[in-house]
């Protein structure tokens, strides 16, 4: 029991292992759709956090720890980007599979 609950806390990062069992009544939205909100989500919580990270190194006088954190925050922000941008193009489609090329790439 005590592995059921770990399995479903952990499920984040591993594809069809607890994250499906735990929404299987709420199959309305596909887990690939799911899994997409959860990286934008994690993403901008980064970039934030990150954000954090920068103000703390130039307090500290670290330039350079300064400069790499806000290359961190920028990739992040960048990937947000691009998840909220697939996340558009499938909702524009009804969030169906039937939609050009996501049909196939499961």
């Amino acid at each position: 029991m005590a592995n059921e609950q770990k399995q479903g806390v952990g499920a984040q990062g591993q594809q069809g292992s607890g994250l499906q069992e735990g929404r299987s009544e709420s199959s309305v939205v596909p887990d690939k759709d799911y899994n997409l909100v959860s990286v934008l989500y994690h993403a901008l919580q980064g970039a934030e956090t990150y954000s954090k990270y920068v103000q703390d190194a130039q307090k500290q006088g670290d330039q350079e720890l300064a400069s790499f954190f806000g290359e961190v925050r920028q990739e992040e922000l960048r990937l947000a980007e691009r998840a909220k941008q697939l996340l558009g193009q499938r909702l524009s489609g009804g969030g169906r599979a039937g939609q050009g090329g996501t049909r196939g790439s499961a």
